[in-house]
């Protein structure tokens, strides 16, 4: 994607937000209400999703390199548009994840989303990223694609914008090409257009971002998608929703593969031990110890996914209990660090650094403390 200088892009938010800015120290979480424009950016991991939010971000979010995601939860950051207008985007870990299974994604995902709608939060639409660049769309994609369409739901696909990205990296005539292929076929984006989905190009920067976001809120159509009406209103379990019984099928598809492998593989060690075959036993017993393991992921996945949206809530709540106690455990020990640090004069610069990092630190644990009260507490439910 074009990029832009970060003093081309309108910078907003309170002079203490800014300040904190600034300083590294991270912003306060955004308190939502009924009424905000709330978009939605999804795709793969490496689309452009957080590049694309910081085009407008009032503060910069890591952008990540190659296939490793950089947003590990929804990240909603506010915006403003030139003439002022206030906006929400919410940065989501992308699907096709190298560190991350795509189940773990769908519920990361699925636990905001519901949150959102418990709050009364609707969405505006939703910006779905693909890389021009991509010679095709492989079979994770039109696996994540399918997902994507049962997660939206068929009204839900009408507040959905279909983007390409990165397009400074091919020729334009392949590069149209592709677009014409997405659009076409009905494999891939054909049948979400026919929803109503519409198509844009993501090629100069804030320019054309700026288009895809106006778009959308002035259709002034909020939507609620389905995963939401399926997991808040119907209280279903995630892999009851059509978006997690794509994603369980997949796991339960992977799972049979593994399973026909360890039996080939058994085979293959009955005859390797006829043979007194030692290197090629242990070749074997690797290869099978490893698909059991693929096996067991595979149960635990299938296993997470029967939670519903009051199980997936509490999920979500001790996963955030636990990076808390996590940081509270580092304070410590950098508390003591600085404690022996302090003892040696030659070590004053260290002190000093190891003081600023304190600092921070303790200020991330204000601010998760916060969050948690947001989420958790008896203020109210605010969605992050």
């Amino acid at each position: 994607m074009t990029g832009e200088s970060s003093s081309s892009r309108p910078m907003g938010g309170s002079g203490k937000q800014r300040a904190r800015m600034q300083d590294g120290l991270p912003p306060q979480p955004p308190d939502l209400k009924t009424d905000d424009v709330v978009i939605a950016v999804m795709g793969v991991t490496g689309s452009g999703k957080t590049t694309f939010v910081n085009h407008f971000a009032d503060y910069e979010l890591e952008v990540g390199h190659g296939l490793d995601s950089c947003t590990q939860s929804v990240q909603v950051v506010p915006c403003t548009l030139p003439g002022r207008k206030r906006i929400y985007l919410a940065d989501t870990p992308g699907f096709d994840d190298s560190l991350r299974t795509d189940s773990e994604i769908l519920r990361l995902v699925a636990a905001w989303l519901n949150q959102a709608h418990k709050s009364h939060i609707k969405l505006t639409g939703i910006v779905y990223l693909h890389r021009i660049l991509d010679v095709k769309v492989g079979g994770s994609g039109v696996k994540n694609l399918r997902m994507f369409k049962r997660l939206c739901g068929d009204d839900g696909l009408k507040s959905v914008c279909l983007v390409t990205t990165m397009w400074e990296t091919t020729s334009k005539e392949i590069a149209e090409t592709r677009e014409s292929e997405l659009q076409n076929k009905a494999v891939f984006w054909k049948p979400m257009i026919d929803q109503g989905s519409k198509v844009f190009r993501q090629d100069s920067g804030q320019t054309s971002g700026l288009k895809i976001l106006k778009y959308l809120i002035d259709r002034k159509q909020p939507v609620t998608l389905d995963i939401q009406r399926e997991m808040v209103d119907q209280n279903l379990q995630l892999g009851q929703t059509g978006a997690g019984a794509e994603v369980a099928s997949e796991v339960e598809k992977a799972k049979q593969y593994y399973d026909k492998r360890l039996k080939e593989l058994q085979d293959e060690l009955a005859e390797a031990l006829s043979k007194q075959d030692h290197d090629r036993k242990e070749e074997i017993e690797e290869a099978k110890a490893e698909f059991e393991s693929r096996i067991q992921r595979g149960q635990d996945e299938l296993r997470r996914m029967q939670a519903n949206s009051e199980q997936l809530y509490e999920e979500m709540k001790q996963r955030h209990e636990k990076e808390m106690e996590e940081m509270v455990k580092s304070i410590r020990e950098k508390e003591l660090a600085i404690q022996e640090s302090r003892t040696q004069v030659n070590m004053l610069k260290e002190s000093h650094e190891k003081d600023m990092e304190l600092q921070k630190m303790r200020l991330q644990l204000q601010w998760k403390e916060k969050y948690y009260k947001m989420m958790y507490g008896s203020i109210g439910c605010v969605v992050m």
